[in-house]
């Protein structure tokens, strides 16, 4: 229904092409794709969208690490300008270096919205992409969210992660609660209050729920948290301590590192915290950090069954488990694996701190990603195409959240609170 959150009617009133290359530098330049993105025409009513909006895609886009988003302060037009869309001069923006601009107009009625946005190509000097969206005032930023990844699917040929969420822990006082925000940073909520550890997070096919692991009662166990109610529900229970969780494909079933003594296996459980099966089970090894491979027929883990502590994968039944971390490290943690299937992303300990490597599947073509600071907890994108993670950015102690591209360019700061944040989760994008 319209008025249900982030449901709106998306009408294409312009055929989308789709672009051959799979990145936009300017030919012959090396330099990202210039964009202007200025304020919005109201054509009617009341809303702050004339601003909001742009400024919410314009932070997208620069994030993506694709473009080149032209300062304001340089635009001629006048900010807000309502003319027909085929009125304006180009020329106003091809003499700031703009190649390509986003403009649009902006209804508001009662509280409902109806909003056009247009892709021009500069140079060409048309309308390349077009869309038009109505709900809610409150769906401002939704809306923001899906038109930049229809820009990224025209440049590239592949939409964006924008519009989903990031969910993290961050000390409250001496305790660390668990808190989601959007993927650009924006709309911080905490979702936790146990006055306690809320560690670990990982999310449900769906988007609607949570999985982490708590001490609310001085032992670790998994609880689920749903979304929508905040609501949440003990797992397991008893002795054995279990850190970290991941959903199965269909939601309704666990993967886990269960301690028990001086042995760590990773394990099946049911919803109810009812084993399923040990995956792993050799006497006195260490495997934690299990992660799915995209088609669930494959887990990644960390073990230090051949000493230290290194990446493996095997097959989801346990067999043919084999190493792939193969750097100039004896300490490797938190793998992490590609919605794309085609890389895994963990941590070692390297160049006076812990950094982010990556590797294909079977170890090979393995790449350093960070040099400096500490880094930890990779997470990847939904497009498979950039990475969250916790790091202090080289400045002092204090981790935030922070984005870049799989290949470790375009580093970004998405959190910025006083007692700093760990353990990223990066959500599905919305239905």
């Amino acid at each position: 229904m319209l008025r249900k959150l982030f449901a709106f009617c998306l009408l294409v009133f312009f055929p989308m092409t789709t672009a051959a290359q799979t990145d936009i530098f300017v030919q012959g330049s090396g330099k990202l794709y210039p964009l202007a993105v200025p304020q919005l025409c109201l054509q009617e009513g009341e809303t702050d969208g004339p601003r909001v909006v742009p400024d919410t895609v314009a932070k997208n886009l620069d994030l993506s690490g694709y473009f080149e988003v032209l300062n304001p302060s340089a635009y001629i037009e006048t900010p807000g300008k309502c003319e027909d869309d085929d009125s304006f001069a180009y020329s106003d923006w091809s003499v700031i270096g703009a190649e390509g601009l986003i403009r649009g107009v902006i209804r508001e009625s009662g509280g409902q919205i109806n909003v056009r946005l247009y892709l021009h190509d500069v140079p060409k000097q048309k309308v390349v992409l077009g869309k038009e969206y109505e709900g809610h005032v409150s769906q401002l930023r939704a809306i923001a969210h899906k038109f930049s990844n229809e820009v990224m699917r025209f440049f590239t040929g592949q939409s964006g992660p924008f519009g989903s969420q990031i969910a993290f822990s961050s000390r409250v006082g001496r305790f660390k609660e668990l808190f989601v925000m959007d993927m650009d940073g924006e709309n911080v909520r905490q979702l936790t209050d146990e006055r306690g550890l809320a560690l670990t997070s990982a999310w449900n096919p769906l988007g609607s729920e949570l999985i982490y692991t708590s001490y609310r009662k001085r032992i670790p166990n998994l609880y689920t948290l749903r979304l929508f109610d905040r609501s949440t529900q003990q797992v397991t229970r008893g002795r054995n301590l279990e850190i970290g969780g991941q959903f199965s494909q269909d939601g309704k079933r666990i993967l886990a590192a269960q301690t028990t003594g001086k042995q760590s296996d990773i394990v099946l459980l049911n919803l109810d915290g009812t084993l399923v099966r040990k995956i792993t089970n050799s006497y006195g090894v260490i495997d934690v950090s299990p992660k799915w491979s995209p088609d669930y027929r494959k887990i990644v883990f960390c073990s230090n069954r051949s000493g230290g502590p290194q990446i493996y994968t095997m097959n989801a039944d346990g067999s043919e488990a084999k190493r792939i971390s193969f750097v100039t490290s004896n300490y490797c943690t938190s793998p992490s694996w590609s919605p794309k299937g085609d890389r895994i992303a963990f941590v070692c300990r390297a160049d006076r701190g812990f950094q982010l490597f990556s590797a294909k599947p079977d170890g090979s073509d393995a790449l350093q990603l960070t040099s400096y600071g500490s880094n930890e907890d990779p997470e990847w994108s939904p497009d498979g195409r950039f990475l969250a993670f916790a790091t202090t950015f080289g400045r002092g102690r204090t981790y935030h959240i922070g984005i870049m591209r799989s290949d470790g360019s375009n580093l970004r700061q998405l959190s910025f609170g006083r007692a700093g944040e760990m353990d990223p989760a990066w959500g599905p994008l919305p239905g």
